[in-house]
């Protein structure tokens, strides 16, 4: 447009407005100019909507958070409105034109949206089953090289334990107690409404002796800080459009995307140190030797006593962990197209020498829109790489721990530290260990293990998402996705000449493994929402989906003879050669569902699913798929009862669903297979075609309310499910040609009580105060198993006299084991000899979950400073302890010389023939009742655990005008001490995140402390 036209529409426009302006005499316009900002950090809010009330007047803040709007004399009330901060009001005063306006982050919302199935957003109102949300602020308090880690304590519901391996290790979550025998118990993690593969990429240890490895968890390896937040499905009804993978409940994970406006840069800095805590118990009185005499060659601590010296072996041989994470992230984007990109850096090293973890996460995501907004396409691409060496292991095997308890009292660890010795005749170095003949632990140099047993892992996994969701009228839309979910492994254990049989061979010995895990998800679904009347909505889906499995790779160690050459680590130094190709294990599942949404008035809300799936692993049975349903009522009151004003919602719901669970890949038809050395093997399990898939039926009832403008919120459910068709193998008759088969039986029951309750306590300009306690009762029962199967075993045979089975009229994780031979008095049978006997027989001596569980979480915010705290307990379970049956056999706990210092053990006891017995020696006692093959029933003990698991103390730095929109620094700590706590260690941590081995410890690496600083800065 040129100048001339310019000027003569310009003056033109001036005389309509003049004349208007005569006819509005006392509404004089003016223009007002103003900045929002945050009002704890006084930082800049980009793109918050202004609008001046009674008019179509609006405005937007630019980067540096200012606006300029017109007003007039009659509407001078502002509104003002960004996304995450509450909206504010401001009345303009005569003649004012300048304004800045502070605005409160958004704590509550009336209408709070939920994540639920398939990435599907929902009113929290309209739910008709139990949620529980963390949002990712939560989860990034104190950081851990596990994020499932730091959910424990703050849902209600779930109970997490944490592997015993160290940085990198897996966490057991497991929600609303064990439910199936022999399948998988852990939760279906969904990214991005997309499920994700969380197999691990090794067997979980399983027996007593170790040697096995914890591989991971692959949720393990995701970036807390790409998290926005988590949604917990806890039942079935909300995991119904899951399927099978779902029957344990889901964790949905929604990512940050990019945000439109101006570009954000955020960077956060973590660094921790942690230190062992629960260590066992040592005495200092007696020294190497046995029947109270010293000797140099002897194992055992039952010497004569010491001269005083102690050593401080623990101290020595365990260092200062630390963990390292440093995180940046991008967010930006147009109202067309939005970034999302981040990068971390996570460097750990655990409390054992060499125990070093490195990993690096890269992550990009990407959405747009297409076709005025019809077509919105979505992609992402996640890479991590992990570094991992000499992640610890449990059990007698492979285990720095076991030498370094049980070294005499009497002797300094410290003068192994120098781990080996050159022998001249062999031309090599040998392990430096005070005896290498004790073969029932294996005991060796725990710094030989370290450095000359070393395992490494090197793991590498690429997430790709994508998906294209296409709007085709106002009333229904068609989204298609797909992911391919990779993890590879290469693991590798170099085991040098001179560490003893079974672990070691004359010239040592060599494991390598490589492993690829591939997960393709593919789905294609349709949302419907649409009004039938005024009162009447229907939203629902119908969808198909697909999920394969594919794992392959090799297997290779040096066999019976070892290496030719000492110490040379490479497959081709053997004579004896096992490679083994893994079997290309493979299983699909295929699914078709549907779910209806029936919302009358805005109050009854009825929710129907169905689902059927075709599982491969079915094949060769008579049922080639399974159909589950669900059906949820919920019941909004407060709109509908002459309830009081401060109700803000109250609800009451219930619902009922069916999920089954197909059965482990290529059980239907089992073949016979050729091993490296061409040798048949039979397979020796009949399979049957009668075979069907896990069965669990869920019902569920709640109620929801909120009070005092949604300042107070409670939420109360009761659960039930019960899963039969439960999977077996037992024992084939004689005549049978199979020495097993496989049955469905069973029926294992868990029922309970969730409750959370939320309350903002306080809340003004200054000070506010935010608590929340969660509770969790379940009780799990075994209701049934067979005829032909009177009891299952969950640790197999012979496990150091104790075992986990099942029972009917028991429960999951029950704890069996011996006890000692008593008479009708009750007292125990010592021999002529002093020895107490024990049965042979196994009874039931605890279980090793918890029956009950609470989280108080706290958070307090005063101007600038915060602190957050929470505490958690869990409560009613038992635990045993393996460990400090064997330091008691050995003479070096610290009860074993406090016996010989009081000149014995007293009990309550009497020889065969009827005289009455009070004290037993303390080496007899503890050596027949300790050691490798203890009286179970002495090491079982109360699991009760009551800990500060989070304290958080920060300040945010007002900074206005600067380069930095953000900064707070705060000060972390994690598990900083024990309440209360009544076993000898950390009944929290586990050997096994399977269903074997729950609740024992055998020579577990003990539990850590943790304490740093965190910085985050937004700029």
């Amino acid at each position: 447009m040129n100048n001339k036209l310019y000027t003569t529409l310009r003056m033109l426009s001036i005389v309509p407005t003049m004349l208007f302006s005569a006819s509005l005499l006392h509404a004089q316009s003016n223009q007002v100019k103003g900045t929002v900002v945050d009002a704890k950090t006084k930082a800049p809010l980009v793109g918050a909507t202004i609008k001046v009330l009674g008019t179509s007047t609006a405005s937007s803040t630019d980067s540096k958070g200012a606006f300029q709007i017109n007003v007039d004399d009659k509407n001078r009330v502002l509104n003002i409105s960004t996304i995450g901060y509450e909206n504010k009001t401001v009345t303009l005063g005569p003649g004012e034109t300048t304004v800045t306006v502070s605005m409160d982050e958004q704590t509550r919302q009336l209408e709070s949206v939920v994540v639920t199935a398939l990435g599907i957003s929902r009113a929290q109102k309209s739910l008709t089953y139990s949620t529980q949300q963390v949002n990712g602020d939560e989860l990034n308090k104190v950081k851990s090289t596990n994020l499932a880690n730091n959910l424990n304590g703050k849902v209600a519901g779930v109970n997490i334990a944490s592997s015993s391996s160290g940085p990198g290790g897996s966490a057991k979550v497991i929600l609303r107690g064990n439910k199936s025998a022999s399948g998988n118990n852990q939760v279906l993690y969904v990214v991005d409404g997309v499920p994700i593969n969380n197999q691990t990429l090794a067997s979980q240890p399983d027996n007593v002796f170790g040697g096995q490895r914890d591989g991971g968890d692959p949720i393990s390896l995701i970036n807390p800080e790409d998290i926005e937040n988590i949604s917990v499905l806890k039942g079935a009804s909300a995991a119904a459009l899951y399927g099978s993978q779902a029957a344990n409940g889901v964790i949905l994970v929604t990512t940050k995307s990019g945000k439109q406006g101006r570009t954000t840069i955020n960077f956060s800095s973590s660094a921790q140190i942690e230190q062992a805590v629960s260590t066992p118990k040592f005495q200092n009185q007696y020294g190497q030797g046995s029947g109270g005499k010293n000797s140099n060659t002897s194992v055992f601590s039952w010497g004569d006593k010491t001269n005083g010296t102690n050593y401080d072996n623990l101290g020595e041989f365990f260092r200062t962990g630390s963990n390292f994470t440093n995180s940046l992230t991008l967010s930006g984007g147009n109202e067309k197209n939005q970034t999302y990109f981040s990068y971390a850096n996570t460097l750990a090293k655990g409390i054992l020498p060499e125990n070093d973890l490195m990993r690096h996460n890269f992550n990009l995501k990407e959405s747009a829109t297409f076709f005025d907004d019809k077509l919105t396409v979505e992609g992402s691409a996640n890479y991590i790489t992990q570094k991992l060496d000499n992640a610890p292991s449990s059990g007698f095997y492979y285990n720095p721990l076991v030498g370094t308890y049980l070294l005499p009292r009497s002797l300094n660890i410290a003068d192994y530290k120098n781990y080996e010795t050159f022998n001249t005749s062999r031309n090599l170095n040998e392990q430096n260990w005070f005896s290498l003949s004790d073969s029932p632990t294996t005991q060796q140099n725990p710094w030989w293990i370290v450095n000359r047993n070393p395992t490494r892992s090197t793991r590498n996994r690429l997430l790709l998402n994508g998906s294209a969701k296409y709007k085709v009228a106002p009333w229904i839309s068609i989204q298609a996705r797909g992911s391919v979910d990779r993890t590879s492994e290469v693991w590798d254990r170099k085991v040098y000449a001179s560490t003893p049989n079974p672990l070691g061979k004359a010239n040592g010995n060599y494991n390598y493994t490589n492993t690829t895990i591939t997960q393709q998800y593919g789905d294609v679904v349709a949302n419907m929402n649409f009004n039938v009347s005024d009162k009447f909505q229907i939203t629902g889906l119908v969808g198909t989906s697909i999920t394969d499995w594919k794992t392959e790779g090799v297997d290779f160690n040096t066999g019976i003879d070892g290496l030719k050459i000492p110490n040379q680590f490479f497959i081709q130094n053997t004579t004896t050669p096992v490679t083994s190709t893994l079997s290309a294990n493979r299983r699909q599942l295929q699914s078709v569902f549907a779910s209806a949404n029936l919302a009358y008035d805005n109050w009854i809300y009825l929710d129907l699913t169905a689902r059927n799936d075709w599982s491969s692993t079915l094949a060769f049975t008579g049922t080639k798929s399974f159909f589950y349903p669900s059906a949820g009522l919920g019941i909004v009151l407060n709109d509908k009862l002459n309830l009081p004003e401060f109700v803000n919602m109250a609800k009451v719901r219930g619902s009922y669903a069916v999920v089954g669970n197909d059965l482990p890949p290529y059980t239907s038809l089992l073949t016979n297979t050729v091993n490296p050395y061409a040798v048949l093997t039979v397979n020796d399990i009949a399979f049957l075609k009668t075979l069907k898939p896990e069965k669990t039926k869920s019902f569920e009832i709640g109620t929801e309310w909120r009070m005092w403008n949604n300042r107070l919120n409670v939420d109360v459910t009761y659960y039930k499910t019960n899963t039969t068709n439960q999977f077996f193998k037992v024992a084939a008759s004689q005549a049978s040609l199979n020495k097993q088969y496989a049955i469905n039986a069973g029926d294992i029951q868990n029922q309970g009580v969730e409750a959370l309750v939320s309350l903002d306590a306080i809340r003004n300009d200054d000070f506010k105060w935010t608590t929340s306690i969660n509770f969790t009762y379940n009780k799990n029962k075994i209701k049934k198993l067979a005829d032909a199967v009177p009891e299952f075993n969950l640790t197999g045979e012979n496990q150091n006299n104790f075992a986990s089975k099942l029972e009917v009229g028991g429960s999951f994780g029950d704890i069996y084991g011996q006890d000692f031979v008593r008479d009708d008095q009750g007292r125990i049978i010592i021999s002529e000899d002093g020895i107490p006997q024990k049965t042979s027989a196994y009874t039931k001596l605890g279980n090793s979950n918890p029956i009950w569980q609470m989280g108080w979480n706290n958070s307090f915010n005063y101007k600038n400073f915060n602190l957050s705290f929470l505490i958690d307990g869990k409560f009613n379970y038992d635990v045993m302890s393996i460990t400090q049956s064997v330091m008691d056999g050995y003479g070096v706990s610290e009860a074993s010389g406090a016996a010989r210092a009081n000149g014995g053990v007293s009990v309550n006891g009497v020889t065969p023939n009827g005289t009455p017995v009070s004290v037993v020696d303390a080496e007899k006692w503890y050596t027949s009742t300790g050691g490798i093959g203890p009286v179970s029933s002495q090491y079982i003990y109360d699991g009760t655990v009551v800990r500060l698991r989070e304290l958080t103390f920060g300040y945010d730095f007002n900074i206005k005008d600067s380069f930095f929109k953000k900064l707070r620094v705060n000060a972390v700590g994690r598990n900083l001490f024990y309440i209360s706590k009544k076993a000898p260690f950390d009944p929290e941590v586990t050997m096994s995140t399977g269903n074997a081995l729950s609740g024992v410890d055998i020579f577990m690496m003990p539990a850590t402390r943790n304490y740093g600083l965190t910085l985050n800065a937004t700029f």
